[in-house]
């Protein structure tokens, strides 16, 4: 099972009163247990987090005078649910254990938190999430509160998930990019269609049985720098046409190199990468050059 718990504090009211003159009461609740994310949990077992993994719950009286704190499990808010979560269906499948406690000024409470999914198979690849919330009691119109998220996932987690699928992605690409090195001769400032003046273009080949999509960009040059040329970190004004590729099964793509050059690059030489990058974002390949000799 994986656990993470994300450790900003949160504040959740700090307030005053009085009349001018008179001792000001400030009244506020804090916790450090602000963000937990559980996987892997299994229908019909109990997970007790702080004897899996000594964590606690914890909530902080942040105010100068003694409190009674209720800490109870409530549903999310559509609001404030994270994407791919869904809210709990019942609260009580976090139990809060103590959940009342009276608190002196500054001083922390400790509770433990138990997990129980229902034994139920349709629960199997969902991903819920409660809030476990902590407020004073008998404060009136002072009264102070703080929230916490608790998400957890029955099998693997969205991140589990999402960082699998990258890496099916990746290992089922099947395809070239041809040449390695595109050599540009004769470019000049300005707009340069390198299809057009010198007949060369970069030809991305799908080998699959299945459509492949891939982003294509310029980047940076990576590495020790190729001698004779300049590496500049600005690579904007090389533009890819298209810029995202559809290559159909067992098919070829022409992919043309179009320029906007500055003036400051007139009589350079310069070199660049060029990025292969799925859809999503991941990149999957920056191994091609290209040479450009500026006149």
């Amino acid at each position: 099972m994986k656990i993470e718990m994300r450790n900003t504090a949160l504040l959740a009211a700090v307030m005053l009163f009085g009349s001018a003159g008179a001792t000001h009461a400030k009244v506020g609740l804090s916790s450090q247990f602000v963000d937990v994310v559980l996987e892997n949990l299994k229908p019909g077992r109990s997970y007790n987090l702080r004897e899996l993994k000594g964590i606690p719950y914890t909530v902080k009286n942040r105010g100068d005078e003694r409190v009674e704190v209720v800490v109870e499990v409530i549903s999310p808010a559509k609001a404030e649910l994270l994407p791919s979560y869904e809210a709990i269906p019942d609260p009580s499948w976090i139990q809060v254990s103590p959940s009342r406690v009276t608190l002196g000024a500054g001083e922390p409470a400790f509770s433990d938190l138990t997990i129980k999914v229902p034994d139920d198979a349709k629960y199997i690849g969902r991903h819920f999430q409660g809030v476990v919330w902590a407020h004073t009691l008998n404060t009136g119109f002072m009264a102070a509160g703080v929230k916490s998220n608790v998400r957890f996932s029955i099998g693997k987690g969205p991140d589990t998930l999402a960082a699998e699928e990258k890496q099916k992605q990746m290992v089922e690409l099947n395809y070239e990019l041809w040449p390695s090195a595109l050599y540009v001769t004769g470019a000049k400032p300005g707009s340069y269609d390198v299809k057009k003046a010198e007949k060369k273009s970069l030809k991305l080949t799908n080998r699959d049985d299945k459509p492949l999509v891939l982003k294509v960009s310029a980047a940076p040059w990576a590495g020790s720098k190729p001698e004779g040329y300049e590496t500049p970190d600005d690579v904007s004004w090389v533009k890819f046409v298209p810029e995202t590729v559809t290559v159909d099964e067992d098919s070829l793509k022409d992919i043309k190199l179009v320029l906007d050059v500055p003036e400051k690059l007139k009589g350079k030489k310069v070199a660049f990468l060029v990025q292969l990058a799925l859809p999503i974002g991941t990149v999957v390949n920056m191994s091609n050059r290209v040479y450009v000799q500026i006149e």
